[in-house]
């Protein structure tokens, strides 16, 4: 009820909003008409950020809307307000001359951020089917399109994927997951804390019987040498203990004090050896007594001294170990010390994010909703049951009385005409209205009636001269009309043509109350939301938590519903009863009786029969259930299916310096990756469920591991659409004669399963200008010579079905035929340094154990120009098991992708001429780019003639 109730204050709120976007609509309608494109600019896309947020609001409410007429009303609304932010789009690539626009200056204006105004995936996707249809789908075992081949990107991680699985599976194998016992681990904690505890004390109690009663507890002497026990001890830093000990000084030097420590061993590194000089001697010469002596004492100095020089040796090394230990500790402390502040100042500076989302939050708000949504269905059945209901209550407690009502009312209009007319007028047909024309009093009057006979009896008694006068008169009006229409005519031609001159040469005037500006879109949205207000002012919308339907309005329907059936159930028996009417009036007055006669109903306009009619071609499919001709397309592998892909994985920044340098420049700047995905997904609103437009088909331009066929899975999984693959591959064994009913099949089974996708990968194929002699038996081109025909031209506008193309060689096919197919050609754009940093930090954030602070920005800037699929397939081959086996002790370097790269593999970024190669096609096809090469080469030409003249 509460989550009803903030929907409810939600959707006041984006209405509220709605009529603010209306009124800055107004606002630019009454800015007076100028040329300079910068104003038409600033305007269009403050509007069409506006707009943005607009449908975004709406899509969220139509989401979240239960009641089902307040979400009609939302339908419209959201209707309009798309199909709006497309034309202004589309405006705003006419005004700059490129499918990318650049909206900075209004996105200053309004305190937004790219991410405000990038196209986001509409809540209707991917659509649904019926769920017999979604069944036969999901029952077929569809091979993988990317198994015959496609771009660098999409199939250089199907190893890496395979490899991560099977080791998942083995991990899986040798780790059972065991149910963690929290009651059990918090015994061990305790008892652990308590056995910690004792111990200490118990060292405790010891040291002191130590230092209290010495002779008791002090161990007796040993009166051989201590043996020097070698080991060696680990240390790894930020290893805890065992056992939480509390902190005692323990000195069991209290061990040794009663020994002689002279000769005591002390310890020496495995494999040292002590070198000392050993002392000759001195040779005792047969003198007296007294030099016995002297050399005696002689002898015990110099015993003495060497004792000394060993201490004083032994205390020197025992010094040299202790600054060695103190020097190597500061090194490690401040190169810690310096790569944790390093990595605090690059955190700071936003050089890498180590934010991590909190997935779990987001899921259960994306569950919520939802759930909600999966509502609507049941909502739905409930307000239909309501109709049925109260149509039923309507024909059971009112049908009888208006039926007598109607009756009544036919028959008081017959006894006026008798009374004043002395006869009976037809009653008109079913398709004209019938008995409900004369209630409403839209038939002819009786005094009509009588004027139109007595100038019938006028026009019988004029001669024949005075007829052909009114007839020439008649016709020389007529075609004084038409003159008059043919001169306007010509005149607003002419004006036009005058236009056209005075644009070209002075430049175009922008007049924001013409129809470009005053679209039907915004019209209907400002008629909806007029209706709304009225409609809904007598409506409090908080108020009905259970998001009931308002029966009133549902009452007043069925009731004007009821009403004109009853009136086309009566209508026969009314003509009954008037026809022996008039035949007893024709028997009064001795007339003969002419029955009416029938009128047909007027023809749907269409195509006229007869010789110039053109001849339908025959439906092969008429007779063919959707199974059987969805499992020959699976045999014949049309049908595929595809990875679930989405648009965030097609990695890439936008370019944040484009609008200075296009609008204030005068330059003509390259698009960057992340505008793609705008781009695209604004083609992508028609594919729902919503009267938005779309284009037909669609051409993808790039070169080898750019992300085209990423890009088509991408589409494929966020519509939700059957893929049907139209390769050489696919169509190649077909004989080109059959190549038109393999076709017409293609589309009848993709108008059935609706959403749907026609994938063409190396369209460049089928319209070779010179077939290769390779391909010669497959016969590529035979395709092109049907597609428009059979496909593109087929297609409808409310077809929910999109022709997506892909060609990395596109200057081997003829430019007309393909042209003629496609709507749109958009040429992927290399990556820049922005787009090279994600890439990377993508490509990386899927291992764990990467530092987060690699620099990054030198690598892209080393590396700005690879494609995306050799940047993945770089670091794939890097970061094998093997490798991140070796994390712990041997952490990744920058130099390791950067030696791989350029040494191993030796791969080099596409050059300038090879990707201008493209470029220049491109601007051979698309319409804009075509006007924006030759803008740009005027102004080039305007700016040198200026410079030469100064000179």
């Amino acid at each position: 009820m509460a989550q009803a109730k903030a929907i409810a204050k939600f959707w006041i709120a984006t209405s509220n909003h709605i009529e603010h976007v209306l009124s800055h609509e107004r606002l630019m309608q009454t800015a007076e008409p100028t040329k300079d494109v910068r104003v038409v600019h600033r305007l269009v896309s403050d509007m069409y950020c506006r707009y943005v947020e607009l449908c975004r609001n709406l899509d969220r409410c139509f989401d979240q809307t239960l009641q089902v007429q307040r979400r009609q009303v939302i339908q419209g609304l959201l209707e309009a307000a798309n199909s709006r932010m497309l034309e202004l789009r589309s405006k705003l690539q006419e005004i700059e001359l490129s499918e990318f626009v650049y909206i900075d200056g209004a996105l200053q204006e309004l305190h937004l951020i790219p991410d405000d105004v990038e196209a986001v995936k509409p809540f209707y996707l991917p659509a649904r089917r019926p769920m017999e249809l979604q069944s036969l789908i999901d029952s077929r075992t569809l091979k993988l399109i990317a198994d015959h081949g496609g771009d660098e990107e999409d199939n250089l991680s199907q190893e890496s994927e395979q490899e991560e699985e099977e080791e998942e599976t083995s991990e899986t194998l040798r780790r059972p997951i065991v149910k963690r016992d929290r009651q059990k681990e918090r015994l061990r904690a305790a008892l652990a804390l308590i056995t910690a505890h004792e111990k200490a004390r118990e060292a405790r109690v010891r040291q002191t019987n130590f230092r209290l009663h010495p002779d008791r507890y002090y161990p007796k002497p040993i009166e051989e040498e201590i043996e020097d026990i070698q080991y060696e001890f680990f240390f790894r830093p930020g290893q805890q203990m065992l056992y939480p000990v509390k902190r005692t000084v323990f000195n069991w030097d209290f061990r040794m004090k009663q020994k002689n420590v002279v000769n005591f061993a002390y310890y020496a590194p495995p494999g040292f050896q002590e070198q000392v000089r050993a002392i000759p001697e001195p040779i005792k010469p047969p003198t007296k007594r007294k030099q016995a002596v002297e050399a005696d004492e002689l002898a015990a100095l110099e015993a003495a001294e060497f004792q000394r020089l060993g201490e004083a040796r032994k205390q020197q090394r025992l010094s040299d170990a202790a600054a060695t230990i103190q020097r190597c500790w500061r090194r490690y402390h401040a190169s810690k010390t310096r790569t944790r502040e390093r990595y605090k100042r690059s955190k700071f500076l936003g050089l890498f994010d180590e934010y991590e989302p909190n997935e779990t939050d987001s899921r259960s708000v994306d569950g919520v909703r939802a759930a909600r949504r999966e509502r609507k269905q049941e909502f739905d059945r409930a307000f239909l049951a309501a109709i049925a209901d109260e149509k039923a209550r309507i024909l059971r407690t009112r049908g009888p009385a208006l039926l007598e009502d109607i009756g009544d009312a036919v028959r008081a209009w017959f006894c006026q005409w008798y009374d004043e007319a002395h006869a009976f007028d037809v009653i008109p047909e079913l398709f004209e209205g019938g008995t409900m024309l004369i209630v409403r009093g839209e038939t002819l009057t009786p005094l009509e009636y009588l004027e139109q006979e007595r100038q019938r009896q006028l026009d019988k008694l004029k001669s024949a001269e005075q007829k052909k006068k009114e007839a020439d008169a008649k016709k020389a009006a007529q075609e004084q009309e038409q003159a008059k229409r043919r001169e306007e005519k010509e005149r607003l031609k002419t004006l036009a043509a005058e236009k056209r001159a005075r644009e070209r040469k002075e430049g175009k005037t922008y007049d924001f109350t013409e129809p470009e500006f005053v679209s039907n879109a915004y019209v209907t949205l400002e008629e909806t939301m007029r209706r709304y207000r009225k409609d809904w002012a007598f409506v409090n919308e908080l108020e009905n938590p259970g998001d009931l339907p308002i029966m009133e309005w549902i009452t007043l329907e069925k009731f004007a519903e009821v009403h004109r059936e009853l009136h086309a159930d009566v209508h026969e028996l009314l003509k009954s009863e008037r026809e022996l009417l008039q035949i007893a009036l024709c028997k009064d007055e001795r007339g003969k009786y002419k029955p009416p006669k029938p009128k047909k109903p007027p023809r749907t306009k269409g195509k006229r029969a007869g010789k110039g009619k053109r001849k339908e071609p025959i439906d092969v499919t008429a007779d063919r259930t959707v199974e059987s001709m969805f499992d020959e397309l699976v045999e014949r592998n049309v049908v595929k299916s595809y990875r679930p892909r989405t648009f965030e994985d097609f990695v890439g920044d936008f370019n944040y310096c484009a609008f200075e340098r296009r609008n204030r420049l005068g330059q003509d700047p390259p698009p960057a990756m992340g505008e793609v995905r705008t781009i695209l997904r604004s083609y992508l609103c028609g594919m729902g469920p919503l009267a938005v437009p779309k284009p037909k088909s669609l051409c993808l331009l790039g070169p080898t591991g750019c992300g085209k066929t990423l890009l088509l899975e991408a589409i494929c999984h966020e519509t939700g659409s059957v893929l049907f693959d139209l390769c050489v591959e696919t169509y190649g064994p077909i004989p080109a004669p059959d190549i038109p009913a393999f076709l017409q099949l293609v589309l009848t089974v993709a108008r059935l399963l609706q959403p749907s996708v026609i994938a063409i990968e190396g369209v460049h194929r089928a319209f070779y200008k010179k077939v290769p002699p390779q391909e010669q038996p497959f016969d590529p081109s035979k395709l092109g010579k049907h597609l428009f025909k059979q496909i593109v031209k087929q297609l409808n506008a409310e077809d929910k079905v999109l022709l997506i193309a892909t060609s990395d060689q596109p200057w081997v096919a003829k430019v007309g035929p393909l042209k003629k197919c496609f709507e749109k050609f958009l040429l992927l754009p290399r990556p820049d340094y922005g787009s090279t940093v994600l890439l990377w930090q993508h490509a990386l954030r899927r291992y764990v154990g990467v530092p987060r602070d690699l620099d990054l920005s030198a690598l892209a800037t080393v590396t700005r120009g690879y494609s995306a699929g050799q940047i993945l397939r770089c670091v794939e081959e890097v970061l094998r098991i093997r490798r991140r086996m070796q994390f712990g002790r041997r952490p990744l370097q920058v130099e390791e992708l950067l030696n791989h790269l350029l040494e191993v593999t030796g791969q080099l970024p596409l050059a300038d001429k090879d990707y201008g190669k493209y470029v220049k096609w491109h601007s051979k096809v698309d319409k804009l780019a075509k006007l924006r090469v030759k803008v740009m080469r005027d102004q080039a030409a305007a700016k040198e003639t200026g410079t030469t003249k100064k000179k």
